[in-house]
Parts: structure tokens; C-alpha cells; sequence
């Protein structure tokens, strides 16, 4: 189990540091821009265009990361109170929404995004297909798909930890 929790977070670490680099990109970019709107009078005309991008591939390329680490938000309001078994079955529960909602938006997502390469959709200033920004959500949804049910069989296999144990506060 221990080399399976260890894939999950090498893994888990790739996502993460790929969504880092993106974070770090876009700070940099937001500062250089504004530095030069300043300093240069130089105005950003296609900042727009990248920043939504590097964005929208931070959030979805950090969602297997997520998934993987069994870190989303939850609101545990009866779990203090409840019998240990309820627990469990409604992160069973959870779980199962979560996949659900992964694939039925990967699934929404595929025509969308080949619709946009089909047309050439592009964006207003720098004329790049907006295939290009539907890429990243398309990989993160399938990986965060495929995270869920990585987590699901490791916890087939060994139960279902405790939330202090899947990095929830408890």
C-alpha cells in the first residue's frame, strides 16, 4: 500500500508543480505588465488572452492533484457526530459524485473544445485558436477522472482513511 500511496503522490507532485509553474507565470506576467504599462506607457493589448489561459490551465492542470491528495473542500458538519460508519459512507458517496461530475464534464467538454478547432475559433488579439484554451481543461478533467478512480480502488483496497489521514483537518 505504501508503494501505491507513494505513485498517488509522485503523481499528485507532477500536477501540482506543473499548476505551480503556471501560478509563478502568471504573477510574473501580471507584474512585468503592469512594471511596463508604468514605466514604458506600454500597454498590454493581448494580456487578457494569456493570463485567461495561464489561469484556466493552473486551475485544471491542479485538479488531479486535488483529487488525487482526497483534498476538495468538504463541510463536515455531522461527521464529529455521526456514527463512524455513516462517515464513510458518505465519503463513498462523495467520491462516486465527484467521478460522476468529472467524466459527464470531460464527456461535455470533448465537443466543445473539437468544435472550436474545427471552426477556428480564435481569440480577439493574439488570433490563437481557442482549442488552445480548452486543452487544459480537457487533460485535467480526464486525469482528475482518472485520479478519482485511483482513490476509489485505493480505497477498495485498504478502506477509507480517516479525513486527518487524507489531508483534511479534522
Amino acid at each position: 500500500m505504501a508503494e501505491r500511496t507513494g505513485l498517488r503522490e509522485g503523481a499528485a507532485r507532477v500536477f501540482s508543480l506543473a499548476a505551480a509553474i503556471f501560478l509563478v507565470f502568471m504573477m510574473i506576467f501580471t507584474t512585468l505588465s503592469v512594471t511596463l504599462r508604468y514605466v514604458a506607457n506600454w500597454t498590454g493589448e493581448n494580456d487578457v488572452d494569456i493570463m485567461v489561459w495561464a489561469f484556466a490551465t493552473c486551475i485544471f492542470i491542479a485538479l488531479p492533484a486535488v483529487t488525487l491528495r482526497d483534498e476538495h473542500v468538504v463541510v463536515d458538519l455531522i461527521d464529529h457526530i455521526a456514527p463512524k460508519r455513516t462517515v464513510m459512507v458518505m465519503r463513498w458517496c462523495g467520491l462516486l459524485l465527484v467521478m460522476i461530475f468529472l467524466a459527464i464534464s470531460f464527456y461535455k467538454a470533448v465537443p466543445v473544445a473539437l468544435e472550436k478547432m474545427e471552426f477556428g475559433e480564435t481569440t480577439m488579439s493574439l488570433d490563437i485558436n481557442r482549442f488552445w484554451y480548452w486543452l487544459p481543461m480537457l487533460v485535467g478533467l480526464a486525469c482528475a477522472t482518472l485520479a478519482a478512480v485511483v482513490v476509489a480502488l485505493s480505497w477498495w483496497r485498504a478502506g477509507v482513511p480517516d479525513q486527518s489521514e487524507s489531508g483534511q483537518p479534522s
